[in-house]
């Protein structure tokens, strides 16, 4: 990720910073107290999402959750982080039965009385928000950095309560989808395809991630290890050009992190997806990294410069696997630490390649 997130971030800690007076997750946003008392009271979580995909941008995207946690008591009121109009939530209920909820300041706050001490479980219809969705005619994708899966789904949106996923999509039928995890099982009905992923391991909500739409694929292995690059460019010759290229470089970035941290790659998959005018130039989902096509795929006349930045980038968040994805900051003040050893750890994977570079 650039820099430009570690400075929106800070602003965003700084702009909701608590005062004596404030209540745990009755301000907008993510507040650092609220985040350190649910820290303290809440383990063990896992999502069961189901989102639909309509053909149609002008209709919403709707889904179905159900939030399995263990809670340490009940002398707390329950906070998720949603940022989102009262009518987007339809239903609620916690261990079965439907409770009463308020929905003030971007949080769906559920009463101490409707929980139990142990396990329990809420379960949500929700329209999904906009926001952090990224919608095109024929492809949309996730982007919930730094603390934007709270736009489409509620959560705990906090980068120390690492959660497991579980994702069900309903698309258009001519759709593919990827995600963290890998496909376990597809449905097709007339116009639609139901894809069931697996569960995750533990993620932060913000590397939560799945994409949609009218994609191509390619496919490499080597060493026994496959990795999938899906693209939407019209040019056959440009990803003919820069195929082998972008596997290379990142078989020659995952052998080195294994070899250097003496930790095998710590996820299912190793997927990426080139985006049109993608935000970034890179974002380090596991399973499902995304980058700016142009970053990736470049022209026949690309300088030794823009090799160098192509190489950087796949090196940088490759090594984000390791720094920011399986050891992950504790809050977003750390921000930096992360993105300090992927960018360090990307100029020792590249330097062997451009010897004449500085």
């Amino acid at each position: 990720m650039k820099s430009i997130i570690l400075i929106s971030v800070l602003s965003l800690i700084l702009g909701i910073s608590c005062s004596k007076s404030d209540k745990p997750g009755v301000e907008p946003g993510v507040s650092l107290r609220l985040a350190q008392q649910r820290a303290a009271t809440l383990s063990d979580i896992r999502y069961d999402l189901a989102f639909i995909i309509p053909d149609s941008l002008h209709q919403p995207i709707t889904g179905q959750e159900q939030i399995d946690f263990q809670l340490k008591d009940t002398a707390q009121r329950l906070v998720l982080d949603f940022k989102a109009a009262p009518a987007q939530v339809q239903n609620l209920r916690v261990n079965g039965q439907p409770a009463k909820y308020t929905l003030a300041n971007e949080h769906v706050i559920i009463p101490a009385a409707a929980l139990q001490a142990g396990a329990n479980r809420v379960q949500i219809d929700f329209t999904a928000g906009d926001g952090s969705l990224n919608r095109n005619p024929d492809f949309f994708y996730t982007l919930f950095v730094p603390d934007r899966a709270r736009v489409a789904f509620p959560c705990f949106d906090q980068p120390d309560l690492k959660a497991r996923f579980r994702l069900r999509l309903d698309i258009p039928g001519e759709w593919i989808a990827v995600a963290n995890s890998a496909v376990q099982s597809q449905e097709k009905t007339t116009g639609r395809r139901v894809l069931q992923f697996g569960e995750t391991p533990p993620l932060s909500t913000y590397l939560f991630a799945f994409v949609a739409g009218r994609f191509q694929s390619e496919t490499a292995e080597r060493n026994g290890r496959t990795l999938t690059f899906y693209h939407r460019e019209a040019d056959a010759e440009k990803v003919a050009r820069n195929r082998d290229a972008a596997f290379e470089l990142h078989w020659q970035a995952l052998d080195f992190m294994e070899k250097y941290t003496g930790i095998p790659f710590p996820f299912e998959k190793f997927d990426f997806v080139l985006i049109p005018a993608f935000q970034y130039n890179g974002m380090e989902h596991p399973g499902s990294v995304l980058y700016r096509a142009g970053s990736v795929l470049l022209d026949e006349s690309a300088t030794q410069a823009q090799l160098l930045r192509r190489a950087s980038l796949i090196a940088h968040e490759t090594a984000h696997m390791w720094f920011g994805d399986l050891v992950t900051m504790q809050w977003f003040n750390d921000v930096w630490m992360k993105e300090v050893f992927a960018n360090f750890m990307a100029a020792k994977i590249i330097n062997p390649s451009f010897p004449e570079l500085n």
